[in-house]
């Protein structure tokens, strides 16, 4: 006998294949080089963000917690402020310098790591750059690391108040690059960011959204919004961006750093993002930077490792960060930085805010108990919201429900 429930439920995917693709079809193709679609992109991308420049915070309450020495540099953990009562946690690889002086300053910013920017391999890379005279900030994410009560990766309630969580993420790390880059010892004109995973995400955004970065390199992301979002999978809330099936895309995004050095960086057997999309996003950003007499300046780079940061993909960005600096790269790995880690953590305050009542506060708006992302983004099928009774629950990847709510989060206009 036909299973007339999960009938429909495949035809409801099936419907949502087609949507998506008949989004690409008729998707708006940018012209990045061109005034007029550079500025369409930098506000259409802070609209899918709801990143709004009144919002961005200002960084404040700085207090020193720990600090250990080394041969050439101090790793220093601060606390501090963004939003009012929202409290975050960094770590600060600071150069012994001179009075005077001024220094290379770069951005190491965290993906999905269980513990944050605590996590081995970020600090690896961050001690890689303060070996080489660079100063280095490691910030904790929103929901991650030491912020973990915060919320993060169920964070649905910036969605309903109409803003997201990666625009929350975006503005608060553009509030601390503009503090860090006021910053007497910085060199303004040598300041970078690189980041993987969740951090490539963020890099993608900042090549749009932060002039101050004169060189970039995200890694780990690069690839094609509405790829990412028709997967049939549960998604962490930092991913879901509203409208982004309709573009700009990321190639267009990216190319709004141009004609500023830009690496983007993968694994060739990165499970999560296919290789040949990121050589198609590549080859859609190097026509941007030839258009403009600056081929060189950028490129696109493969190890043969996944999608975690390996010494290898380390040793990649690393040279890429030194030849632009005019820095010797720094080759290996220093694991003598990882026994202070335990040491590193920072408590957070119990009364702060979390994550979801941050959007509350910053909009006004009261979010109803036990929310769900399919009551702000309702499933369709042909113009008719969907009901949970009329489809299998699950089909083996978590709520067919959710997993379409975050089909038509993608997919709205």
């Amino acid at each position: 006998m036909l299973d007339e429930k999960w009938l429909h439920t495949m035809e409801i995917y099936d419907e949502y294949e087609k949507r998506f693709a008949k989004t690409a079809a008729e998707r708006q193709f940018y012209v990045p080089t061109a005034e007029e679609d550079f500025q369409k992109i930098i506000k259409k991308t802070k609209r899918m963000l709801a990143f709004d420049e009144k919002l961005i915070p200002k960084i404040s309450n700085i207090q020193e917690v720990c600090r250990n020495g080394f041969d050439s540099y101090e790793v220093v953990q601060l606390k501090f402020t963004t939003w009012e009562n929202f409290h975050s946690s960094l770590t600060l690889y600071m150069p012994h310098i001179e009075d005077g002086q001024r220094v290379p300053l770069g951005f190491v910013f965290c993906g999905h790591g269980g513990d944050g920017r605590l996590t081995v391999g970020y600090q690896l890379m961050a001690e890689r750059l303060a070996r080489m005279g660079m100063a280095v900030v490691l910030p904790d994410n929103i929901g991650q690391g030491d912020r973990s009560r915060l919320g993060h990766r169920d964070a649905i309630a910036p969605f309903y108040c109409g803003l997201t969580l990666q625009g929350l993420i975006l503005m608060e790390s553009v509030a601390l690059i503009r503090h860090f880059v006021k910053q007497s010892w910085v060199d303004t004109e040598k300041v970078s960011a690189c980041g993987n995973s969740g951090g490539g995400t963020l890099c993608l955004f900042l090549a749009a959204l932060a002039p101050e970065i004169k060189m970039l390199c995200p890694t780990g992301y690069s690839s094609d919004f509405g790829y990412l979002l028709a997967k049939e999978r549960r998604h962490c809330a930092c991913n879901l961006i509203p409208g982004c099936a309709y573009g700009p895309e990321m190639w267009e995004i990216l190319s709004c750093f141009a004609p500023k050095p830009l690496m983007i960086e993968q694994g060739a057997n990165d499970h999560l993002i296919p290789y040949d999309l990121f050589m198609r996003t590549a080859r859609k950003v190097s026509h941007v930077y030839r258009q403009l007499g600056a081929k060189d300046s950028f490129s696109a780079q493969w190890t043969k490792e996944g999608h975690a940061w390996t010494p290898a993909d380390r040793t990649v960005i690393v040279k890429f960060i030194a030849e632009q600096l005019g820095l010797e790269a720094v080759e290996t790995d220093n694991e003598e930085i990882l026994k202070n880690i335990k040491d590193w953590h920072i408590a957070q305050p119990a009364d702060g805010l979390t994550t979801d009542q941050l959007a509350q506060r910053l909009t006004g708006k009261a979010v109803p108990e036990g929310i769900l992302l399919s009551d702000i983004f309702k499933p369709q099928f042909h113009g008719r919201p969907i009901e949970r009774d009329e489809i299998i629950p699950d089909i083996g990847r978590g709520d067919v429900m959710e997993i379409l709510a975050q089909m038509e989060c993608a997919l709205q206009k």
